[in-house]
């Protein structure tokens, strides 16, 4: 009988919760032991070696590891900076690494062929005419005159005003405070030199002055006011004589329209009485000027431009500066806006890039101060006013990037920290984070420079707090392996190569089986049609498969490194690392074992299976716990079946933030007018629907399809007629009234057609009062196929009538494909009354326009294809109908995506486990997961947008983990099913729940993001993560332990 050192575990706490400045240490005890037992210590029965493990049963790749952990350890951190390295190097040769949305779509159906289809043949028709213009050594267009000085537009600033009381913006309170903020621009005395500039030329002198403001304050400060006319036209305008006017308004101004009138009430009376009131209108509209003092009879001012708003014609007077809610029953105006023109290019500048930069610098130099001011909450307590710019939205953003960006980081650190208090090591937080972080830019080599992948999402941003997540909850399954590792005999603790080779095998198995159901359940979003959200999908796969790999060789490494050489010594900061323990933990637990020694278990480890197993155990606790659950599921499935598509246009930041607050009053609080940009629905003769034949947007974003022209399409006279003729139909088809923007009181309808038939009778010098007019049309104004080229050449030089006067080719550039020598392709287009280009509208809003369009363009084909040989092609070009299409995808992918999830979870389950029931209660719990998490956003007030669509798609994702960490527990297991559930809760409970905690921990701070993807993103992490927790533990448990179905029946 000898006597042998023993080292017992003191200075530490028992909680689970290492404290810095107490350790586990080794204390050295006297003990006794038998030279038999000093023989089995040293001793393991040996087997056959395989591939994989030795003759004593430990993986080889443990071996290497245990044998030699610092070269192993090194050339694991060489492996992967180098591989990051490497990716810096590439990515910056490459470039911006994000893929632009531009092709975010399915490019199989029907409106994003429409939409390619015009797009890629406007390209080739511009790429065409520059070979053109080239061969002939001069444009075909005549150059235009150097730009004067601020003549062409730089920017825009938008004032937007909200009431604070039921009086409305209106009043003599309120309107001196919107007169002082506007002029903070107006009244700067520098303004002039920044302003947009109107050039007139007056006795021949050319003149300038900046660009008049679209504000009523030019309507209250009018330097002259006809009261008594005013009360005149009041008393006039009734709604009969409003229905009059508006009947034969188009007719008597602008001399057009008139044939389609009865001849009752074109009646010389009639005319003279409109023509008369146009009149009178436009003598009081011609002092609003700005230039007076402030209305004393504002209410008279007030129902003056309600009752102006109900003429077509003359509502583009006033219709931009009220709400739609603004009429003659309600003259009150609660949303008002304004906007100012900045000029370009400014005087020393020499580009565009230089004056907008000296723009820029003079505002934030005179005017950023007073406008921040200005639009402060408690300012005035009659106006909230918010402004809009584009020359200063981009800082602002970058700025809310930067905040939201340490909000983010703020999360990282305080995962960083609480691994620090779980594991007890600083080494072991450092290096667990480190292979956090690193499985990123190794699955970003992979994803795109090995596998050739191009299509990079911005998506993949959220792959960081993806792994983050489940990162953080390997490495407490894998630490917890090794810690419960110390109690389990001598057959486990024989050499520190049995322990980790038990450890490996262990943690690695319940770890393989969360990462192949996770990554599966990622790849589910292959079933989308969209390739941005593909390329997330493979690159979280990725990402999930990396970090996978990293636990299992880096981290592993560096748990043996912990083992030798900190594990056992004083305080945090040990600077003694370089000393190898002696004995070694592995070697004090197993004294410890034979001495009858057993560890202490952590007080989490202890709550999970003396506290929280047999509450699970008790019948009656399950019955609480299965009423409170299902009254739960009851309510969740009430609510998800209420989730409806978003109805109102998407928001990029937190609804309270004053950018966001005011583009959401320009969206949803004005009428849409003939000041605002709007976008363009095109209707196209000559193109052929593109194939997709080669397309992959993964290995190649850019390439889309060919071009493909109707060989068949001829602009004859006959489809030159025909096409007038829809142009027509656009204007006057009662089915599209509420479609089409209106300006001057028509319908806004680009029809180059027409302007090609009034230059060809009338020539260039013609008016465009004559243009529009159409007596044109009574002459033979076709142009025939001799003098089709000579006529465009001359044509193409014009200044359009639409617009501002721009030159026909570049005005048309999107409906007229002359390419130099030919023209490709011919249309018409019309601008919405509603869509435009920087706002995204609710699925149903932008379909129902769609319909309406497509039905248009059906009417077309049935009269146009025999004339011009070529059916018509309906799209727009910002992709508003194509989005409306990726809304709908990313409803039903996303739903499609989580229940493929939940499928591939039981399969996954059932081949690991072959058990049926454990693999339908597992699936069942994730299931439940999937309806509360949807009902709980809904419970918050969500709708099913973009970004909503977009987490649904990856719930499957996030929400399979613990319940299959519990499932592999306890069939992992001995015995009954009571002592199986004790089992389960004591080995995988703390490695659950630290897991659960790390992920609420990171998604906290993303609540407080004001970019509303970020902030939907931590609510969305945080309450899958919580009641993925919740049914695992509370609700498979409870079935497992009620059913008690026998762990020895196959497939059972």
């Amino acid at each position: 009988m000898s006597t042998s050192p023993i080292y017992d575990l003191g200075g530490g706490k028992d909680d689970g919760f290492v404290e810095e400045s107490e350790p586990h240490v080794l204390v050295p005890v006297a003990i006794h032991s038998s030279p038999e037992y000093e023989e089995e210590k040293g001793s393991k029965q040996r087997t056959t070696s395989t591939f994989f493990s030795d003759e004593y049963g430990n993986l080889k790749f443990v071996n290497l590891v245990c044998r030699y952990p610092c070269a192993v350890f090194v050339t694991m951190v060489i492996i992967c900076l180098g591989s990051a390295m490497i990716l810096i190097s590439l990515a910056r040769a490459t470039g911006n690494p994000f893929t632009e949305d531009e092709n975010a779509y399915d490019i199989h159906d029907v409106r994003s062929i429409a939409y390619d289809s015009l797009k890629l043949a406007k390209e080739v028709v511009a790429d065409a005419y520059d070979v053109y213009t080239d061969s002939i050594q001069e444009s075909a267009v005549e150059a235009e005159p150097n730009a004067k000085l601020q003549e062409d537009s730089a920017d825009v600033t938008f004032w937007i005003y909200e009431a604070k009381t039921e009086d409305g913006l209106f009043t003599k309170e309120a309107i001196p405070v919107l007169r002082a903020t506007e002029a903070t621009i107006l009244d700067n005395e520098e303004y002039p030199n920044y302003c947009k500039l109107d050039y007139i030329e007056m006795n021949g002198q050319e003149l300038s002055q900046c660009a008049k403001p679209l504000t009523a304050m030019n309507i209250f400060y009018a330097s002259s006011w006809n009261a008594s006319l005013a009360d005149e036209l009041l008393a006039e305008l009734t709604d009969e004589n409003v229905n009059l006017y508006n009947t034969l308004a188009a007719c008597v101004e602008f001399k057009i329209l008139c044939d389609v009138l009865p001849a009752e009430i074109l009646t010389a009376e009639n005319i003279l009485w409109v023509n008369t009131t146009s009149e009178k209108i436009d003598s009081m509209v011609n002092q609003w000027d700005g230039n007076g003092t402030l209305n004393g009879d504002i209410d008279q001012v007030n129902l003056f431009m309600a009752t102006m708003n109900k003429l077509q014609t003359k509502a583009r007077h006033v219709n931009f500066f009220f709400d739609e809610n603004f009429n003659t029953s309600n003259p009150v105006v609660m949303y008002s806006r304004s906007t100012m023109f900045w000029g370009q290019l400014l005087n020393g500048t020499t580009n565009e890039e230089e004056s907008g930069d000296k723009l820029k610098e003079f505002i934030m130099e005179n005017l950023f101060s007073n406008w921040t001011e200005i639009t402060a909450k408690d300012h005035n307590p009659e106006v909230q006013t918010f402004y809009f710019m584009g020359t200063l939205i981009f800082d602002v953003i970058l700025k809310i990037l930067a905040v939201d960006g340490a909000k983010a980081f703020a999360s990282f650190v305080a995962v960083f920290f609480y691994l620090r208090l779980m594991l007890g090591s600083w080494f072991l937080t450092a290096v667990g984070m480190f292979e956090i972080f690193l499985s990123v830019p190794l699955s970003w080599l992979f994803f795109s420079y090995i596998f050739q992948i191009k299509y990079f999402s911005t998506l993949n941003v959220l792959s960081i707090f993806i792994v983050i997540a489940i990162g953080a909850d390997d490495i407490f399954v894998f630490m917890d392996a090794y810690n419960q590792s110390a109690s389990k005999g001598p057959e486990i603790l024989s050499s520190l190569e049995s322990r980790m080779s038990y450890v490996y095998r262990r943690s690695g198995s319940a770890m393989l089986l969360t990462s192949a159901t996770t990554c599966s359940a990622f790849l589910c979003t292959l079933a989308s049609p969209i390739a941005g959200t593909r390329s997330f999908g493979i690159f979280a796969a990725f990402v999930i498969l990396f970090d996978y790999i990293l636990v299992m060789t880096l981290f592993c490494t560096s748990v043996v490194i912990y083992h030798n050489r900190f594990e056992s010594k004083r305080f945090c900061c040990n600077c003694t690392f370089w000393k190898v323990n002696s004995p070694t933990p592995t070697e004090h637990a197993l004294n410890s074992y034979h001495i009858g020694v057993e560890p202490k278990p952590d007080r989490i480890s202890k709550f999970f299976k003396e506290k929280l197993a047999p509450f699970i155990l008790n019948g009656r606790n399950r019955i609480i716990i299965g009423i409170v659950l299902t009254g739960w599921m009851v309510v969740a499935s009430i609510y998800t079946s209420k989730l409806e598509p978003t109805k109102s246009t998407e928001q990029f930041l937190d609804e309270n933030h004053p950018i966001q607050r005011a583009a959401t009053i320009l969206d949803e609080k004005f009428p849409k007018t003939q000041e605002d940009i709007s976008s363009k629905i095109h209707f196209i003769w000559g193109l052929e629907k593109i194939t997709r034949d080669g397309v992959n947007q993964l290995f190649d974003p850019d390439f889309v399809g060919n071009a493909a022209f109707a060989e068949g399409f001829s602009f004859n006279e006959e489809c030159q007629t025909k096409m007038v003729e829809a142009c027509e139909s656009l204007q006057t088809n009662p089915d599209l009234e509420e479609f089409i923007l209106k300006k001057n009181g028509l319908r806004s309808i680009d029809c180059f057609v027409e302007e090609l038939g009034a230059f060809n009778v009338l020539g260039d010098s013609a008016t465009c009062f004559e243009k529009i007019s159409g007596a044109w049309k009574s002459q033979n104004w076709q142009v025939s196929s001799d003098n089709f080229n000579s006529t465009m050449e001359q044509f193409l030089k014009s200044r359009s009538c639409t617009g501002d006067l721009e030159n026909v080719q570049s005005y048309f550039i999107d409906s007229m494909g002359w390419d130099g020598n030919s023209l490709r392709y011919a249309g018409i287009s019309v601008e919405s009354s509603l869509l435009d280009p920087f706002a995204l509208q609710a699925e149903e809003v932008v379909r129902t326009h769609y319909k309406a369009f497509m039905k248009a363009a059906a009417d077309f084909d049935s009269s146009m294809v025999d004339a011009c040989g070529s059916e018509v092609i309906m799209t727009d070009l910002d992709q508003l109908f194509v989005f409306m299409n990726n809304q709908k995808i990313y409803r039903t992918s996303g739903l499609l995506g989580s229940m493929l999830g939940v499928l591939i979870a039981f399969g996954v389950l059932f081949i690991a486990t072959r058990k049926l029931h454990i693999s339908i209660f597992a699936t069942g719990t994730i299931l439940c997961v999937l309806i509360s998490v949807v009902g709980s956003v809904t419970i918050l007030g969500w709708s099913l947008g973009v970004i909503e669509a977009i987490l649904v798609s990856i719930l499957a994702g996030f929400s399979v983990d613990y319940v299959i960490h519990l499932a592999h527990a306890y069939v992992e297991a001995e015995g009954d099913t009571e002592n199986r559930i004790k089992e389960a809760f004591g080995d995988m409970g703390i490695s659950v729940f630290s897991g659960m905690l790390t992920s609420v921990v990171a998604s906290i701070p993303l609540f407080f993001c004001t970019l509303t993807f970020f902030a939907k993103f931590g609510t969305f992490l945080c309450l899958t993560i919580s009641l993925s927790w919740i049914f695992a533990n509370f609700g498979f448990m409870s079935l497992l332990a009620t059913f008690k179905v026998p762990m020895d029946k196959k497939c059972l």
